[in-house]
């Protein structure tokens, strides 16, 4: 299991001597402000730590696993010591897809940028840096199924000789409805880096993000999909992305996952119960 800074100088001292590093300067969605993130490799074994700096008090250090979750209603926030750190789960998921696990993300506020709602924000960067994909091996054998449930909506994981996702989104619109959608390592990371967050229309301007992500409206969408079932691609990023707060590359674990309307609240369950 990843180390467990609690304080600045223990995070910093994660960061490893001659690694890469990339800054990101977006705009968060929720604060409409701009936002810096800087991602450096961290030590072997050191897991994914978030520097949360808010304005002049000493930044606040929350590692990314799923005992720090404060809140999972539309993203997965995580917090430490009074400060929250919410939209965690594309740069999580981004990292996973592009092979990394050991990192110290540095971040001058209150949210990860989320760009136009997809990973791609952060695979771009890890491009633009120079920083190349790397391999990961199915290492880590899960002990014993595990299933969340709720309702008509569940979570499955088995034991398998590889990682893999899959989900089934079921929703009462015309270009969506009844999807099965999966992946595996063995697939191109753009069948999922690039699938954008989606909601209502009546959601998204009610709270002001109707023109920078994608909004379902009565017969169809507000802007063009990049595949026809991106929805359904898009939980499947978000699965993997909360998969990683299990502490290290979720695609080192020979499991399968199955979703069957799931969501973050039951993925984060689902994570802190796993046996391996």
């Amino acid at each position: 299991m990843p180390v467990q800074p609690s304080t600045l100088e223990e995070a910093l001292k994660l960061v490893s001597e001659g690694g890469f590093a990339f800054t990101v300067d977006a705009v968060g969605l929720t604060s409409k402000k701009m936002i810096r993130t800087t991602v450096r490799e961290a030590r072997p074994g050191s897991g994914i730590v978030f520097l949360v700096r808010k304005g002049d008090a000493e930044p606040v250090s929350i590692p990314a696993v799923a005992k720090n979750v404060v809140n999972t209603l539309r993203n997965v926030t995580i917090g430490s010591s009074g400060t929250r750190l919410c939209i965690v789960e594309h740069l999580l998921a981004a990292v996973s897809l592009w092979g990394l696990q050991d990192l110290v993300v540095d971040i001058d506020g209150m949210e990860l940028p989320i760009g136009d709602g997809s990973a791609d924000i952060w695979i771009k960067a890890l491009k633009q840096a120079g920083i190349e994909p790397r391999k990961v091996m199915a290492d880590v054998s899960l002990k014993s199924p595990y299933t969340v449930s709720r309702g008509d909506r569940s979570l499955i994981a088995i034991p398998d000789e590889k990682f893999s996702v899959t989900y089934l989104m079921d929703w009462n619109h015309p270009l969506i409805g009844k999807k099965w959608q999966s992946w595996s390592p063995e697939q191109d990371i753009d069948e999922l880096s690039i699938c954008r967050t989606f909601g209502s229309m009546k959601e998204h301007q009610m709270l002001g993000f109707e023109d920078d992500v994608v909004s379902m409206t009565d017969d169809g969408f507000s802007k063009p999909l990049h595949f026809t079932d991106e929805p359904v691609r898009h939980k499947l990023l978000d699965l993997i992305g909360d998969l990683a707060l299990i502490g290290f590359n979720p695609m080192r674990l020979k499991a399968r996952f199955i979703s069957i309307k799931g969501g973050h609240e039951m993925d984060v369950e689902l994570v802190k119960n796993l046996v391996l």
